[in-house]
């Protein structure tokens, strides 16, 4: 009879074992999606993939404290080494990666500079015409980066490895404009003390929705978990909830 149990329990748990999905997650130091908190992972995106992992406990994310640069993170899901990120949907991620429906948020693209900046900027030509003089921090590998790389004519500083960095950067003025997601420039801003002597600038890039995208290099089967557990995430009030935790404090605007 103790034989009998033991080697059910040994089957239960090789059922129970091959149920679970390892899925390697790209993230990086980018609040309000991702960041250490007192040495743990924290933000947006590893709250919402915990709670897609509480909803379906075969989904096991993987790699939520292994922080990349953003240009790495582009690099190992085009390689098939990671299998879900982050990101803003343009036409060229829907067509390398799954992306999973419907949005996290819809977010801006902003431009900001130093409070004490003469110069008003509203337009990408605007900006461009001013040449060396006017100088663009970006984060390298980013939807905000791509953008500006169709623009002729911009200077760009694409070295910085995150946003914190980069605000730092043109604080210090290595750079008269940084230029990203409102919402990582706002919370950034915010968590290293540096609003007050920021200011936005009226220029009006767009705005991207979030997703989550995922490699296609995934099974279909797995894909399909996947999706399942977020349109269940994203149907239920949590959503809304955790996107409307992460807001910081305000940077004034140009007038």
């Amino acid at each position: 009879m103790f034989l009998r149990a033991l080697l059910l329990a040994w089957a239960a748990a090789l059922v129970a074992q091959a149920e679970i999905l390892p899925l390697r997650v790209g993230v990086g130091n980018t609040p309000p999606y991702s960041y250490l908190e007192q040495g743990k992972p924290a933000g947006m995106e590893v709250e919402l993939l915990r709670e897609m992992a509480r909803l379906d406990p075969a989904l096991q994310f993987v790699g939520l404290d292994n922080f990349l640069t953003a240009r790495r993170v582009v690099e190992e899901m085009n390689a098939g080494r990671l299998d879900l990120a982050l990101g803003g949907k343009t036409p060229e991620r829907g067509a390398r990666y799954h992306v999973l429906e419907p949005a996290i948020h819809r977010v801006r693209l902003r431009l900001l500079s130093r409070a004490d900046e003469p110069l008003r900027v509203d337009s990408l030509a605007s900006l461009a015409a001013h040449g060396e003089r006017a100088a663009v921090l970006v984060i390298p590998g980013t939807t905000a980066h791509a953008l500006l790389l169709k623009q002729t004519g911009l200077v760009l500083d694409a070295a910085p490895v995150d946003v914190e960095q980069m605000l730092q950067k043109l604080v210090a003025g290595r750079g008269r404009f940084a230029f990203g997601l409102e919402s990582a420039l706002l919370i950034s801003a915010d968590r290293v003390g540096l609003s007050s002597r920021l200011r936005w600038q009226p220029l009006d890039a767009g705005e991207l929705d979030i997703h989550l995208l995922v490699s296609q290099h995934l099974p279909a089967d797995t894909l399909q978990r996947l999706n399942a557990a977020w349109k269940k995430l994203a149907a239920s009030p949590k959503l809304k909830e955790v996107v409307h935790r992460y807001t910081g404090e305000a940077i004034v605007e140009t007038p």
